[in-house]
């Protein structure tokens, strides 16, 4: 009886049913990770431990710091009228509102940025034009379009550690997963439908000047986007790679996890500091302006929840919540196939995160699939257990996008997850195809 898979899916699902009866999300979430831990055998001392742990850890300080200045930035540029200025170049440089709304997204997802959606989110909204689109269809265009890349996109950790483990050249690794992006972009199709007509409309061809206007009011995230290439290159060529805890490996010294954290995040919060100077004098709004922008309640609520979620994810780690449910899967007799699409699938849903379901569940997929393969190549096995880890990160109610997602439209997940589970089941047959496909011709 796979008890550890179902302690977790319960778990999910009394998160969504509280947040359905209106608790706040972030005390759902706490109770869901008071009733998982309960259930997993951890006691009162076991919880506090791992709550304190997953709180102070410095992967959670520079998330929850991050989640300050997103949305910091973000009201600057609302203030000042700059997101109004940059959705109406998007819409005069994508010609037709509907397609903006997916664009701005998945601009902003060039950037790994934990939560970027809440950055994205007001884009969406303003590009919608005040045309009744419902909250759950906005925040699904939000959320969907803003992890188009995250398959095959080199600054991604989750794509790193894939081809870490897998030993995979980067070039190799982006050839075969690029694809699955390219599905997920054709999948999102469904959710234009049913969008007022005027969000179709067709504006004239984009001019030069267009496209000026659109590289000048978007400097604010382009300053992020150098920031991080800059950063980065300049700690891997001063210090080195970043030390990566990979399975089975002695864990990392405090030392190698401080500058892991700086390669992970350092390049990122000094990008969105920069961002948040340079939009803030562009635009000539006074510091005590940009001192009241930081006095708002709502922004610490939303590193409370980011609090939350870490919270949640520390008890699954103390309660050994992704190991147990493998092992229950293997005891099944799982077909091969089956396997190296639902463990990743489950990590993903697990976890919430791209880093998560492949840290977690390729170490037992990989040997699987290079037994499958018989000597093939491993690129279907690992396209196939990627495409679904990246479909249970995205079905999560604790991945991090998701949430702040919701929480800026102010929709509970019912909603959203009926916008995108046509997506979902269509992005997963394609991935089939694909790799039904793949392997007939390696």
């Amino acid at each position: 009886m796979p008890t550890a898979l179902l302690y977790t899916l319960g778990a999910f699902a009394l998160i969504l049913v509280l947040a359905r009866f209106r608790v706040p999300l972030a005390a759902a979430i706490l109770g869901g990770t008071v009733a998982l831990g309960v259930a997993l055998g951890l006691n009162a001392g076991d919880l506090l431990r791992a709550a304190v742990a997953g709180l102070t850890a410095p992967m959670s300080l520079a998330l929850m710091l991050i989640t300050l200045l997103l949305p910091a930035l973000s009201e600057i540029m609302r203030q000042t009228g700059q997101m109004e200025r940059i959705v109406s170049a998007a819409r005069a440089f994508f010609r037709r509102p509907a397609v903006t709304m997916a664009a701005l997204p998945a601009l902003i997802g060039l950037l790994p940025m934990p939560g970027g959606a809440l950055f994205s989110a007001p884009m969406v909204e303003s590009a919608a034009g005040g045309k009744p689109v419902g909250a759950g269809k906005l925040s699904a265009f939000n959320y969907w379009f803003r992890h188009i890349w995250e398959h095959w996109w080199p600054l991604y950790p989750g794509v790193i550690l894939a081809m870490t483990l897998t030993q995979t050249p980067a070039w190799r690794f982006i050839v075969f997963q690029i694809p699955l992006g390219l599905f997920m972009a054709v999948a999102g199709a469904p959710l234009f439908f049913g969008l007022h007509p005027d969000l179709h409309a067709r504006s004239p061809h984009v001019s030069s000047e267009t496209k000026r206007q659109m590289l000048k009011v978007t400097s604010s995230i382009w300053i992020i986007v150098l920031a991080y290439v800059l950063g980065a290159v300049a700690l891997h060529l001063g210090v080195g790679p970043a030390p990566m805890q990979l399975p089975g490996q002695p864990a990392l010294t405090a030392g190698q996890e401080w500058l892991s954290l700086a390669h992970k995040f350092g390049p990122f919060l000094v990008g969105l500091a920069a961002s948040l100077l340079w939009t803030a004098r562009m635009n000539r709004m006074p510091w005590s302006g940009v001192g009241k922008v930081f006095a708002r309640p709502g922004l610490y609520a939303l590193v409370v929840l980011v609090a939350s979620v870490m919270i949640f994810q520390a008890v699954l780690k103390a309660g050994g919540a992704a190991p147990k449910i493998a092992a229950e899967l293997a005891a099944l007799h799982v077909p091969t196939e089956l396997v190296i699409m639902a463990l990743p699938c489950i990590a993903g849903l697990v976890t919430g995160l791209a880093f998560g379901f492949v840290g977690t569940s390729f170490p037992i997929v990989l040997p699987l699939a290079a037994a499958a393969a018989n000597g093939a190549p491993l690129a279907p096995y690992v396209a196939l257990a990627y495409a679904f880890g990246h479909l249970g990160q995205m079905s999560s109610p604790i991945h991090l996008c998701h949430v702040v997602s919701n929480q800026y439209f102010k929709t509970p997940f019912g909603p959203v997850y009926r916008q995108i589970w046509l997506p979902m089941l269509l992005a997963g047959v394609m991935t089939l195809a694909y790799f039904f496909a793949l392997r007939a011709i390696l």
